[in-house]
């Protein structure tokens, strides 16, 4: 699998926590407001506790999604897995668009107490699924959450843009942190365990059987 590279300034930083900001939620954002945190039951207690970095327009995340994404949805419903989602929108000044910051503003919007770990989920991959050199418009991302079983108001907010995040203050922030777990090639998507604290390596097809195991 190939990566979505940028030559990036690493700056420092700050502790991660498996905290959420919500509380009883299926889908919060972290401690730091910058990352998702999808997972069933609180506190989390699932034996594999994984941080993901991603870019909506990036085409080997959808990839990632299309091989493993079924069987991560498997895994979080199954309370085996919790995966913290942390979103970049860096390819926006590489396409001159605003497509990674609209649908990184909806994954946040979709951080809602009533959202399901398999909802978030599912949403997830198929925004992956629709990708296109336009993207998708927010009244077609708020489809694909009704679709996912997010609830009709929070699409509805979809729908209307409702900014709920500083996408590029969130990006900043999601950049020094994989620059930190990622420093030789921090691109996306990286994945991180969490549990471990080191890198997974995604190039080998069996790695998230050997996290299982």
């Amino acid at each position: 699998m190939r990566f979505c590279l940028r030559v990036w300034a690493i700056t420092p930083l700050w502790f991660v926590m498996f905290s959420t900001s919500t509380a009883h939620a299926d889908v919060p954002r972290t401690a730091d407001g910058n990352g998702v945190l999808v997972g069933s039951g609180w506190p989390i207690t699932a034996p594999v506790q994984l941080e993901i970095f991603c870019e909506p327009q990036c085409p080997h995340c959808a990839e990632l999604e299309s091989t493993y994404g079924d069987r991560i949805a498997g895994d979080l419903a199954g309370g085996r897995l919790a995966v913290t989602y942390r979103w970049l929108t860096f390819l926006d000044d590489k396409h001159h668009n605003d497509v990674s910051a609209r649908v990184g503003n909806a994954l946040f919007l979709a951080a809602d107490p009533t959202t399901s770990a398999t909802a978030y989920q599912a949403f997830v991959q198929d925004l992956y699924r629709h990708q296109s050199s336009d993207g998708p418009s927010n009244s077609d991302v708020a489809a694909m959450a009704r679709e996912s079983g997010i609830t009709d108001v929070v699409a509805d907010r979809i729908a209307a843009g409702d900014q709920v995040v500083d996408t590029g203050a969130v990006n900043d922030a999601n950049r020094a942190r994989l620059g930190q777990v990622n420093p030789e090639h921090p691109g996306t998507p990286t994945v991180y365990d969490l549990k471990a604290n080191k890198l997974v390596d995604i190039q080998d097809p069996a790695w998230l059987d050997a996290l299982s195991s």
